[in-house]
């Protein structure tokens, strides 16, 4: 059993499927509060910016390697195991996302790279909700 959801309506279902599982043997098991993954929303406005930096940089048009540049000094590690953590904005939930694209957004605003955050976006309602 991997990534389940567990709240007061799923925990028999929880139950359920702990009984299921073959206890003769050990299990390592962690609890964490459930964040959401990254939204398809904010994915499409990240690349969105990767090709309007792209089309505006001198240097290098590949929106591939904006996204491998900010991805080194951006992007928060992620732990896969004790041994290892990696740099993936796939593996980032909702608020770390959103603090990801924000960072972009100085870095642009800071060089003058113009891009764009459509009103109707997931960004701009979360930067409209953090200004109330």
């Amino acid at each position: 059993m991997k990534n389940f959801k567990l709240t007061a309506n799923s925990i028999g279902l929880f139950i359920a499927e702990l009984w299921k599982l073959d206890l003769t043997r050990a299990y390592r098991v962690t609890v964490v509060q459930w964040r959401e993954k990254r939204s398809n929303d904010q994915n499409s406005l990240y690349w969105k910016w990767l090709g309007e930096i792209a089309k505006q940089q001198n240097v290098s048009n590949d929106p591939e390697i904006w996204h491998e540049i900010f991805k080194k000094y951006y992007c928060p590690e992620k732990v896969v195991n004790e041994h290892i953590s990696i740099k993936s904005t796939k593996k980032l939930d909702l608020g770390e996302m959103h603090f990801y694209l924000n960072k972009i957004e100085r870095y642009c605003m800071d060089r003058g790279y113009l891009i764009t955050i459509p009103e109707n976006s997931e960004y701009q309602q979360l930067l409209d909700r953090q200004e109330q």
